[in-house]
């Protein structure tokens, strides 16, 4: 009897959360259809299309390995936890300094980057950097996208994946069709011009990423993301659904709760497995260990949501902590059991060159703070949460990674929210389209081609 309490109480427990959730209506939400985050006063937006190209000034590629030659790591290793449990272990972390600063090679990065079509356009007082990659010209039939990246990523997290869907052919996809790819700095990230006022939330975003889509000409497009990326797409999709004809994710953005009967059926999935349709999940469904997990690998996230400038502000004058900071979120995230490696399994899915890119992007641009930011303007905006229980009618794919850390959602949970019409599983972790661009890029195709 004592055994069956464990498992009913928390059982009812939720149902019950999930049931008071869903008894309040959904809030009205008001949105601006425009809104000024640029510095000074308000002005209409130069509407111009620029090309850009990545060069990063020599001066400061010096002054960065002047702070690694002097970077203190003064830490040592627990002797009894040489491993990733702790966080960055410091002995590979002295290993990563000494690569950075003999084989790196910034600007072998560069010319990768700059090999991508690049622009900028103003957007609601903000230059948007965006990639714009077209197919080649024996596709005769060529459907627009929209990819969105999150956090600890960039841009450049498409670098591998953008190629499989703008010439599916050569990278042996089977398929008559290709898309020209869309890939946008969040602003505060990458190459785009950081916020300047408050506000700037992901449902901002989503307005800016759509009024971008309807500048470069399409009032209708498919749309991918990932992280904050799938968030975004989500929110765009809930807001503006005319606008979307599909939509794909790699990471199922569903608030506890946010449906009753996916909360029921999360549950049901853990009481008794055969009601899952997924083999894997049924193995190790739970979503209190989920739950667990989550509360033990998401301290960064309540930081950032709280006082983001403060904890900011160290990793943007130390190159060595932005890279511990950033880089174990590569080894945890694509794998929770790389915590027990001493090396934390970066290379297993990554090289070197990859995740110091994606540092050096941060690095370079001085942005951490701004893509910190972006955490507490998600928590602020309260019709995030609000527009959480309204449900997508637009047809969406679920990629779902076997290994994310915030996914692993049963299409029986997630199809309360999404009109699923594709669900497929890979061996992938979070940051899908940097470690399984071809697996992903399949998935992708494979929906576009059933929907059709």
């Amino acid at each position: 009897m004592g055994i069956l309490k464990l498992i009913l109480v928390p059982v009812a427990v939720g149902v019950f959360i999930a049931t008071v959730w869903n008894l309040i209506p959904e809030k009205e939400v008001t949105l601006e259809e425009n809104n000024f985050y640029g510095s000074g006063k308000v002005r209409p937006d130069n509407t111009e299309i620029k090309p850009f190209k990545v060069s990063v000034d020599e001066k400061v590629i010096d002054d960065l390995k002047h702070r690694l030659q002097n970077s203190r790591i003064s830490h040592s290793v627990l002797e009894d936890s040489d491993d990733f449990y702790y966080g960055f272990n410091s002995k590979q972390l002295l290993k990563l300094r000494d690569y950075w600063l003999n084989k790196y090679d910034w600007r072998k990065q560069e010319a990768i980057f700059n090999q991508f079509p690049q622009f900028t356009t103003e957007i609601e007082g903000l230059q948007v950097h965006f990639l714009r990659v077209q197919p080649p010209k024996t596709y005769k039939i060529v459907k627009p996208i929209l990819v969105a990246h999150g956090w600890p990523g960039n841009v450049f997290e498409f670098y591998k994946f953008i190629p499989l869907l703008t010439d599916p052919k050569k990278h042996g996809i089977n398929s008559d069709f290709a898309f020209e790819v869309i890939a946008p700095s969040i602003p505060g990230y990458g190459w785009s011009e950081q916020p300047k006022k408050t506000g700037f939330s992901q449902l901002a975003c989503a307005r800016v990423f759509r009024k971008l889509m309807l500048r470069l000409g399409y009032s209708k497009f498919y749309l991918q993301g990932g992280d904050w990326g799938a968030i975004i797409t989500s929110l765009l999709t809930k807001v503006y659904p005319d606008n979307v004809i599909a939509l794909h994710m790699n990471m199922i953005p569903a608030m506890p709760g946010a449906s009753f009967m996916g909360t029921f059926y999360d549950f049901l999935g853990w009481l008794v497995p055969s009601t899952l349709s997924s083999k894997e999940l049924q193995k190790n469904h739970n979503p209190f260990a989920k739950f667990g997990n989550l509360i033990v690998e998401t301290g960064y996230m309540h930081i950032q949501a709280t006082k983001p400038d403060t904890a900011g502000t160290s990793l943007n004058d130390s190159p060595i902590g932005l890279a511990a900071y950033i880089i174990e979120k590569f080894s945890t995230w694509t794998n929770l059991e790389y915590r027990a490696l001493p090396d934390g399994g970066l290379n297993k899915k990554f090289t070197n060159d990859e995740l110091l890119t994606i540092v050096m992007i941060y690095w370079t641009n001085g942005n951490i703070v701004s893509s910190q930011r972006f955490y507490r303007e998600f928590f602020l905006d309260r019709r995030c949460e609000a527009l959480a229980k309204r449900y997508v009618a637009v047809p969406t794919a679920h990629a779902s990674g076997l290994n994310e850390l915030y996914d692993r959602c049963p299409i029986e949970v997630s199809r309360y929210l999404y009109n699923i019409t594709h669900y497929t599983e890979i061996d992938m972790g979070h940051f899908a389209a940097f470690e399984a661009p071809k697996p992903l890029a399949t998935s992708v195709f494979k929906f576009v081609k059933d929907l059709e």
